[in-house]
């Protein structure tokens, strides 16, 4: 077990929790090499003790095809980064995505962190953008807009919410959101969360293809550990989970020779 480091697991779904002070740490692969590959190596050159997938990813048509027949690790180069990825105040891969979210630890040292709608503080020790919400700011998301009693007639169901109805709302809807909701229990899943309360960053990673949690039941786990920030990462075959040196989820064999971003923690 990792020192400082909890971890439970319920089938393939492990859920990671840490009090301590952590650094988050990004990783883009940079040569051709396996995804899997990349991460151990990097883990262990900077000693970090978790690490999970990161970005959504564009590829070029000419580049799916490569994945499907080739059999080998993609050209990072062909992989596009959906979402900016900042470390030490520095752009290192991705680009603007300013209508989805991040999450950040915004100063190196501190045990902080945060999910913002928009591009990441470009001044952010680490970031990641151009992910889905769970939980911004106390705030759950969903596939609709719900309000508390009294909230004035036509309120929108979907959508932007302003005055009057912003002070009665009591879920906010997302369509990320509702896309991965629709995929059900068995699509792998990547969240990072943080408890302000707690000072407690929380992980957790389910395996593609196996029972866990729909993303209701992903927000349900995180609100119960105290968390009040909390975005999902790339998920489905994405899904990816190194601790305690060893991989206790592994991508899909194309996710694996494309993927480019992933998210150490140390």
């Amino acid at each position: 077990m990792a020192i400082g480091w909890t971890k439970t697991s319920t089938g393939d779904t492990h859920l990671l929790a840490s009090s301590n002070p952590i650094q988050m740490v990004m990783l883009v692969r940079s040569k051709k090499e396996l995804f899997t590959d990349f991460i151990e190596r990097e883990a262990k050159s900077r000693g970090l003790t978790a690490v999970v997938n990161g970005s959504f990813i564009d590829l070029s048509f000419g580049a799916k095809v490569a994945v499907h027949t080739s059999g080998s690790a993609l050209d990072p180069k062909e992989s596009t980064p959906v979402g900016e990825v900042i470390q030490e105040g520095k752009l290192i891969a991705g680009s603007t995505s300013p209508g989805k979210f991040n999450f950040s630890q915004d100063t190196c040292g501190t045990q902080r962190f945060a999910a913002h709608l928009g591009n990441p503080a470009a001044s952010a020790c680490a970031a990641i953008g151009g992910i889905a919400p769970i939980i911004i700011d106390g705030m759950p998301y969903g596939t609709q807009n719900l309000y508390r009693a009294g909230v004035p007639a036509n309120a929108p169901a979907t959508g932007d919410v302003v005055a009057p109805w912003l002070p009665f709302l009591v879920q906010k809807s997302n369509l990320m959101y509702t896309d991965l909701l629709k995929r059900g229990t068995d699509v792998g899943k990547t969240a990072v969360g943080y408890s302000k309360a707690k000072s407690r960053l929380v992980v957790l990673v389910q395996a593609d293809d196996t029972s866990g949690d729909d993303a209701n039941g992903v927000r349900t786990r995180l609100i119960g550990q105290g968390v009040d920030n909390a975005v999902f990462l790339d998920c489905s075959d994405s899904a990816t989970l190194y601790y305690d040196g060893k991989f206790l989820v592994r991508p899909g064999t194309a996710k694996n020779e494309y993927l480019t971003v992933a998210v150490g923690f140390k």
